[in-house]
């Protein structure tokens, strides 16, 4: 489990080239939470809902989910050995057609309407079985304020010091209320020198939150608050607001607004993602992108100001795939791209050549490539062994700065694990701590020290 809490979270801070200048802004950073393990940033809350339930005792958990939460849930359910019971609405079904459904722990039960109706049904479920109710809101509200909180920590840390804006989508307000807390913390403890503000997006503007704001009134006075809004496909779409309170406290404390945006905004914002920077956006990250150009356009957001857009479900189109000698005339290309990309770290040109040609023969050689254009390079020798050393041993692995951080490394790394089947090694420079502490992350643990005669 520690190799899996280690791929959650800590995800890459991408500053965008093409995009933010489109928009008319010096600093867009995008929180690419599509890097995650299921590609969401549900990960982040779903690991330790799991590992609460299992602590607990229970064998089943149950939640109620129109998609990504539930798909989420299923996977980490699976890697706790627990079994997940997923409420959807009748009907829902048959868009959800994804590995989860027909896991072996899985069921699906379809009930009612809409979301409100699955939602009553899984909470009922739970009282009635002594199944773990996952549902946000309920007794682990903590549990997500605590988790997406992190991603404050995250951005700060990697920044420097605090943004100046932050954007995310309403959605149920979890990440919303979990970031001001962040941010709030990490003031309180002189690491930031303000809270950034928060604006949040929304793509529907029939619920109290959204009302209050408008009315300029600082407390909800509703208890259970629904978000519903149409979905890019006329879907009905519905979270429940379980924290509304805390969603007004972070929008009015650090200076916010909600900005409603249009369909047609959201799919300007998915295109012009994708021709700029190859990235492929969701609804909700669309939505947020929109609200941060519209107050950049207003004059709300200065040039210089750094801004944050939180993507829920951001990850470049990258294709990670096995290369052949035949592709290339000369592998000096290769051993090009290893030096550009290893820097100070490489090794000479004839050393970089005779590991290329060897993995070439016996190994493993990975390329990795956004637009067609070759972004990233892992080589990988095949030992003459398999117990007392790892059958694989992975001599470079780099990728094209240039590019962005777009966590090229790490799907590398994830392709490898899976093609050796986590037989394999590496060598880092004693002086490269930060490979260290990337790999580590990864799974890797330091082994040995290599000795070499001089």
């Amino acid at each position: 489990m520690n190799l899996l809490k280690k791929r959650i979270g800590h995800t890459v801070l991408y500053k965008t080239k093409k995009f933010g200048e489109s928009i008319g802004t010096k600093s867009l950073y995008l929180k690419m939470e599509g890097l995650n393990p299921t590609g969401h940033i549900h990960d982040r809350l779903t690991y330790f809902l799991v590992k609460e339930a299992v602590q607990l005792n229970f064998d089943t958990l149950t939640v109620a989910s129109l998609g990504p939460l539930g798909q989420s849930l299923a996977y980490m359910a699976g890697m706790f050995n627990i079994n997940c019971k997923i409420v959807m609405p009748i009907g829902s079904l048959k868009e959800k057609k994804r590995f989860w459904v027909n896991a072996p722990w899985v069921e699906i039960i379809e009930y009612g309407s809409c979301y409100y109706d699955a939602l009553n049904h899984s909470q009922a479920l739970a009282s009635q079985n002594d199944w773990y109710d996952a549902n946000a809101g309920c007794t682990n509200s903590c549990i997500s304020d605590s988790v997406y909180s992190e991603i404050a920590e995250e951005i700060t840390k990697k920044l420097g010091n605090n943004p100046d804006n932050v954007f995310c989508f309403l959605s149920d307000g979890a990440v919303i209320s979990a970031l001001h807390l962040g941010f709030r913390e990490l003031w309180r403890r002189d690491l930031i020198q303000r809270i950034p503000r928060i604006f949040v997006a929304c793509a529907g503007t029939d619920n109290e939150v959204y009302k209050a704001f408008l009315e300029n009134r600082k407390v909800c006075e509703t208890g259970v608050v629904f978000n519903r809004y149409k979905g890019l496909h006329d879907n009905d779409i519905e979270y429940n607001i379980y924290a509304p309170q805390n969603v007004l406290n972070a929008i009015f404390d650090s200076g916010g607004s909600i900005i409603p945006v249009t369909h047609d905004e959201i799919r300007k914002f998915q295109k012009l993602a994708k021709q700029t920077e190859n990235l492929k956006v969701s609804f909700r990250g669309a939505a947020a992108l929109s609200a941060c150009e519209r107050l950049i356009s207003g004059g709300n957001v200065g040039y210089d100001e750094t801004n944050v857009v939180i993507l829920e479900k951001g990850k470049n189109d990258l294709i990670i795939r096995a290369l052949d000698k035949d592709e290339f005339d000369d592998i000096s290309e290769l051993a090009e791209k290893v030096e550009q990309y290893l820097g100070k770290y490489g090794d000479d040109r004839e050393s970089v050549t005779e590991a290329i040609n060897a993995a070439f023969d016996t190994g493993i050689v990975l390329g990795a490539f956004i637009n067609s254009k070759l972004r990233g390079l892992a080589v990988l020798i095949r030992m003459p062994v398999k117990k007392v050393l790892p059958e694989f041993h992975l001599v470079y692995i780099g990728a094209d700065i240039s590019a962005g951080s777009r966590g090229i490394g790490t799907r590398i790394m994830d392709e490898i694990r899976r093609l050796t089947g986590g037989s394999f090694s590496l060598h880092v420079d004693l002086t490269n701590n930060k490979a260290m502490r990337l790999y580590e992350k990864m799974g890797l643990k330091k082994s040995y020290l290599r000795m070499i005669a001089s």
